[in-house]
């Protein structure tokens, strides 16, 4: 059974791309009190006491209990002006019993890359990735240091991927001073990161303290300089109790000097989604 929720109010538009919340780093954890509460639609946390902990947890119940679809458009443009547009379908649901969470996405234009699909499967110690090319005809396992490279010509990365549907990534984390971020309230969480790369090695997410949803997120080099950031526009933060999300992001890659613009599409809540399209062996044939 399918629910269509129809937005109002505010623009049309990825991938929280299933319920867009953002990069809170820290080893996945089991649902608590905190979650469950805010799943219910319970007061939020109190911003003076609120750990970092909490606000992950905060931040995690905006994702679909059961299973969603979201379309994703994305527009990049290079240093040169020229603009790309991708479309994509991203499919969420979280594994039975450990609620690690999956997702699916899945090029839909243009025709050239169509049918390309990435599958990410969160597990301990390790996430699995596996990659799939029509024109190779095969599923490809993905090594981790495949994860920031960007994806079908835009400046998303499956690590930026991870960061816009609100998984979590293996890290240090501790919280800074709060600060306001277009006139909201947000937490400040900086994460020193497990698996650091040579494109960063930390990053510094600013969350909304009514919503846990983070309004920006900073991705840092080894030097602390800022070589990336991802800015969600605070004008489409929505609801659809007990959900916040954002519909519309932008992420620059300061390095390269190029950025796409991200939009969401209306949200799709999807009780009985296949689980061929978390199999390794057929999530790139399946549907929804």
């Amino acid at each position: 059974m399918t629910f269509k929720f129809a937005r109002t109010g505010f623009a049309a538009g990825l991938a929280a791309l299933v319920f867009a919340t953002g990069a809170l780093a820290a080893d996945p954890a089991p649902a608590t009190a905190v979650e469950a509460d805010v799943a219910a639609g319970l007061p939020a946390l109190n911003p003076a006491k609120a750990s970092v902990e909490q606000i992950q947890a905060c931040s995690r119940a905006n994702l679909a209990a059961k299973g969603s679809l979201r379309d994703v458009t994305l527009k990049s443009k290079g240093r040169d002006g020229k603009e790309r547009t991708l479309k994509l379908k991203l499919f969420w649901k979280p594994a039975k019993g450990s609620g690690e969470g999956r997702l699916n996405a899945r090029v839909v234009e243009p025709k050239e890359v169509a049918g390309s699909s990435y599958l990410l499967i969160e597990a301990q110690p390790k996430e699995q990735l596996y990659f799939y090319l029509p024109a190779a005809n095969k599923v490809q396992q993905v090594s981790s240091d495949d994860l920031t490279r960007p994806l079908w010509g835009t400046d998303l990365s499956y690590n930026d991927l991870k960061q816009l549907q609100g998984l979590a990534v293996s890290g240090t984390t501790k919280r800074a001073g709060d600060e306001v971020i277009e006139s909201r309230k947000t937490y400040v969480l900086e994460t020193k990161l497990a698996d650091a790369t040579p494109q960063y090695s930390s990053l510094k997410s600013y969350v909304d303290q009514q919503s846990c949803v983070p309004l920006k997120t900073d991705f840092l080099d080894k030097k602390g300089k800022v070589v990336k950031t991802l800015d969600a526009d605070a004008k489409t933060l929505s609801q659809l109790d007990p959900y916040w999300f954002v519909t519309a992001y932008t992420l620059k890659d300061l390095s390269r000097g190029t950025q796409t613009a991200i939009e969401l599409s209306d949200i799709f809540l999807l009780e009985q989604l296949s689980e061929k399209n978390f199999d390794p062996t057929s999530f790139y044939l399946a549907n929804e």
